[in-house]
């Protein structure tokens, strides 16, 4: 267990907030190791996102640094829960993306894995973009007043846990609700989300109140209680629907890498009211005979796994003799939203799946292991001296 701790000794000692472990064997009874306790002596006093990284064997720590301002997520790691390397900053909001009127801020970040991919949650905090301290006490009539404090979940990733970004849109994950509702001040995203039955569950935590005095404390009612002002919420999304590649009234496409040919194609998208056309092209961008776009048959629902057509009826996997080296394909998108795209093979006993699995651990060893050296059984970097009696 790793917990977080407070009070005079910790202030006293300037620690801020200090991390520190415990151990059980069944989970109910706990033990804490005075003599390492506690194994981070400042963290910022907010929550932080902790991750166990199967490929690297090292837990991560995302958390503010202290001094806590500016707000943003830095990272540290470990192999043994107990010594703690500090990986500098990984995450700092205000850029040319962000709001102009308003200073983001970081609050935290909940980080997991998606996939291949890492994927971070973010509290962007919206504060006074000259003076955070003033935005909090005061209303400030040349800036939008309804904005500072309130707090947004947002989107980041990474593909190796430690270089993260953030998209381009700031748009938010969960956004904020409307005046009056239970989420309509700040959203703590609270747990790892979820996929089930087809959809992505994000659990968070909702408030009416903003992250400011003037309207936290300046509005809290004793005879309603913490009840009326927190509580936990939940958000859903169809699978796999975490960004997309949007095309309005004005046709836009884009152009695959060379890969396969595969066995099929499949979309996960939004095309209702709309179309989605899929070419085949060479990749010296000639159109494949049987897969032009005059002769692929439209997607225009909504959903995942659709497979794409065309007119022919020609399968795909027919081409591997004729285009070897790969095809390149085309997507053709209007007024449709495209989330993902999967191109597949034929792995009718399994072997193509243990290929990819031996090529993945290859990969893992080789790039992500941190512990590829002239011994393939030496120690990972980071832990402590055994002493071998």
């Amino acid at each position: 267990m790793v917990f977080s701790t407070g009070g005079p000794d910790p202030d006293w000692a300037r620690f801020h907030i200090p991390l520190s472990i415990a151990y059980s064997h069944d989970g109910i009874r706990w033990e804490r190791p005075r003599h390492v306790n506690p194994v981070v002596r400042g963290v910022s006093d907010t929550p932080w996102g902790f991750l166990y990284d199967p490929d690297r064997r090292t837990y991560s720590l995302f958390t503010r640094r202290v001094p806590n301002t500016p707000r943003d997520v830095s990272l540290y790691e470990s192999y043994d829960l107990v010594n703690w390397e500090d990986k500098g900053r990984v995450l700092v909001p205000g850029d040319e993306h962000d709001p102009r009127d308003v200073r983001t801020n970081a609050y935290y970040m909940m980080p997991f894995r998606y996939g291949d991919l890492y994927l971070g949650a973010i509290n962007c905090l919206y504060a006074h973009p000259v003076s955070e301290a003033y935005g909090s006490y005061h209303k400030s009539p040349n800036y939008p007043a309804d904005r500072l404090g309130q707090e947004d979940v947002q989107l980041a990733y990474s593909r190796d846990g430690r270089t993260w970004k953030r998209p381009d849109d700031r748009s938010s994950i969960v956004p904020i609700g409307k005046p009056g509702d239970l989420d309509s001040g700040t959203i703590y995203a609270a747990h790892t989300p979820i996929v089930r039955n087809g959809e992505t569950w994000i659990y968070y935590t909702g408030s009416r109140k903003s992250h400011n005095w003037w309207d936290w404390l300046g509005t809290y009612d004793p005879a309603k209680g913490m009840r009326d002002e927190a509580c936990a919420m939940l958000a859903r999304m169809p699978e796999d629907h975490w960004v997309s590649l949007d095309a309005g009234d004005d046709e836009g496409w884009f152009q695959t890498m060379p890969w396969g040919p595969p066995q099929e194609i499949l979309v996960n998208a939004d095309a209702e009211g709309g179309t989605l056309l899929v070419e085949l092209v060479t990749p010296d961008d000639r159109s494949i005979e049987g897969f032009t776009r005059a002769e692929s048959i439209p997607i225009t629902s909504n959903g995942k796994d659709r497979k794409v057509a065309w007119k022919s009826g020609r399968s795909v996997f027919d081409l591997r003799e004729a285009h070897r080296g790969g095809i390149c394909a085309r997507f053709y998108l209007r007024r449709a939203k495209l989330y993902s795209y999967t191109m597949t093979l034929p792995d009718r006993d399994g072997a193509l799946t243990r290929e990819q699995a031996n090529a993945r651990w290859l990969e893992i060893i080789k790039h992500r292991s941190d512990n590829w050296g002239s011994r393939s059984n030496e120690p990972a970097s980071g832990l402590p001296p055994q002493k071998i009696p």
